[in-house]
């Protein structure tokens, strides 16, 4: 008896936090606040790498690390208490990983094209616009060892948890605020991409415009993909790694 009664008080328990809309945006800013405090703490103390002897650095100071340390230890406790598991959050193994990588690739090559385009098309109607700051990822120029060790971290960071995070979590969160319906959906992806855009202020106004526009179009494509993050896993990681290579050879 004393087991049920339990096993009913967790899921009514679990029953608020999901459905709950006040407690969902408490939720939200809770987890979110670590890395943004971390990141504008960072950028004022221009603490942008760390180095870890020699010529050898890891892009991103320590306090952008802690932040995304902190955030991803508050999603996951806000997720269990909810009883959510990693196929919520669209984790769950794709029916075919081969599919999977080529939506990621194919989408990875849409990707660069828009940006590319964009980019062009932002600086040729405002001519006085300044490209996005990308000075924080110079030490890649030209310096094989940090650019193969980065590309390997990236795909953590950025590729994995960058799409855990403002994807998976944020979409969906949203999503339990604004409804299920795909006017409500399109609320959800805006905000998040609003918010991903945000978080890249360090490389100036253009630079959180290109990567607000990538988060929508991201957003975009998790709900076509039916929440299956994993194709977007793939082509953030590309897209990042291509950029990096691109540094390694030409500057940024």
């Amino acid at each position: 008896m004393k087991k049920e009664i339990i096993n009913i008080s967790q899921k009514r328990i679990s029953e608020f936090l999901q459905s709950n809309k006040l407690v969902i945006l408490m939720e939200i800013c809770l987890v979110l606040a670590p890395t943004y405090v971390c990141l504008i703490l960072g950028y004022q103390l221009e603490n942008d790498f760390i180095s870890l002897g020699g010529d050898l650095v890891l892009l991103g100071g320590p306090l952008t690390y802690l932040g995304m340390i902190i955030t991803l230890i508050l999603f996951w406790v806000a997720a269990r208490i909810r009883s959510a598991g990693w196929h919520t959050f669209g984790l769950n193994q794709p029916a075919s990983w081969i599919r999977a990588g080529l939506s990621g690739i194919g989408f990875a090559i849409f990707m660069i094209m828009v940006i590319t385009l964009l980019q062009e098309l932002l600086f040729l109607v405002f001519p006085i616009v300044v490209s996005p700051d990308l000075s924080r990822f110079g030490m890649l120029h030209g310096n094989l060892t940090n650019l193969i060790f980065n590309v390997v971290v990236i795909w953590i960071t950025a590729g994995l948890i960058e799409e855990l995070v403002w994807r998976a979590y944020l979409v969906n969160r949203l999503t339990d605020i604004f409804g299920q319906t795909r006017i409500a959906s399109m609320i959800a992806i805006f905000c998040s991409a609003t918010l991903f855009g945000i978080a890249h202020f360090y490389q100036g106004p253009s630079g959180m415009l290109l990567a607000g526009v990538t988060g929508l179009l991201f957003g975009v494509a998790f709900l076509i993909r039916r929440r299956n993050l994993w194709p977007l896993v793939i082509a953030h990681g590309l897209i990042n790694m291509i950029s990096f290579i691109n540094m390694f050879f030409n500057g940024i």
